[in-house]
């Protein structure tokens, strides 16, 4: 055995080298951990820009502004029968409502499709038609909206618009069935289509709520106004004396005195009497005279008037 390495005997037999190849493996993982570690907050960086969606609480579908108006009266056996005229007029009134989502040929591939949750209907398919294909049960559709699949109702517009754009979506297929007398005057019967419709105006919700917030605060500042006058009212007016004395809370009395509009005295003395401390008053109110009462009563209606 020798005890030091004979080089020349290495370079003889480059295998015994083999060892050696370990050292190097170690320097060269070593090396690539410490430049991950100095690196480590560049490498984890997202030089991607994330995705954030819009939060879906925030859609809102509102309905929409309406004037009211009147639905003019049709012959329904008449109507449900196809001319060249309805289906023309129905082509015209289609490609203004319906196009956008069922598509210029009914395949249900509108622009807006794609978008919608529910796909539109294909109306050259018998399948899946939620209340049937018959012009009854269309006009249904058309009359009330489908809520859950997004199918808005056409009840505003004319029933002989409505008739003909179904007239003209009947002409993507040939094997729509035909409605029976009975079920065509049944039709008549739910809708009174021979008498015509008076539809009500209707504003979307969010303005009824901005006016419901411009009333309460309408109130509000009327019951300000009553609690800032009532002192002074005192000095010459017997209901407002009164009022001072048997109240508690002149805010709630303020209420009473908006509730207490369009009631007569007898009204007034019945919500007083029920529960008079919960709504501003003393218990003793109960004791006033009936001079009392009318006095009272005059004092608060006549607040509220001023209101």
């Amino acid at each position: 055995m020798k005890d030091e390495i004979d080089f020349k005997e290495l370079l003889k037999e480059p295998i015994r080298l083999f060892g050696l190849t370990y050292i190097y493996f170690l320097l060269a993982g070593g090396l690539l951990g410490a430049y991950y570690i100095w690196n480590i907050n560049d490498i984890s960086r997202n030089t991607i820009a994330p995705v954030v969606l819009k939060d879906s609480s925030q859609f809102v579908l509102d309905i929409p502004m309406q004037r009211g108006t009147f639905i003019a009266p049709v012959n329904v056996v008449e109507v449900a029968k196809p001319t060249k005229e309805l289906i023309a007029k129905g082509a015209n009134l289609y490609k203004a409502n319906c196009a956008s989502c069922h598509g210029d040929n009914g395949m249900g591939d509108g622009l807006s499709a794609a978008a919608l949750a529910v796909k539109p209907r294909n109306f050259h398919s018998p399948e899946g038609w939620k209340n049937g294909r018959k012009i009854s049960n269309i006009y249904k559709t058309l009359q009330e909206g489908i809520l859950l699949s997004g199918m808005p109702a056409f009840n505003y517009t004319p029933a002989e618009d409505r008739f003909a754009m179904i007239h003209y979506i009947r002409t993507f297929a040939p094997d729509f069935p035909v409605d029976s007398v009975s079920e065509l005057l049944e039709l008549e019967k739910t809708y009174n289509l021979s008498k015509g419709m008076q539809l009500p105006a209707q504003i979307p919700v969010k303005m009824a709520l901005q006016k419901v917030v411009q009333e309460s605060n309408a109130e509000e500042k009327m019951v300000d106004q009553f609690c800032e006058s009532m002192d002074e009212a005192a000095r010459n007016d017997v209901g407002a004396k009164i009022a001072m004395a048997v109240s508690r809370n002149e805010q709630k009395i303020a209420t009473v005195a908006l509730v207490a509009h369009g009631r007569n005295l007898d009204e007034f003395i019945k919500i007083v009497s029920s529960d008079p401390v919960t709504i501003g008053f003393k218990p003793d109110v109960v004791r006033l005279t009936s001079q009392e009462w009318s006095a009272l009563y005059s004092y608060l209606s006549k607040v509220n008037r001023k209101g």
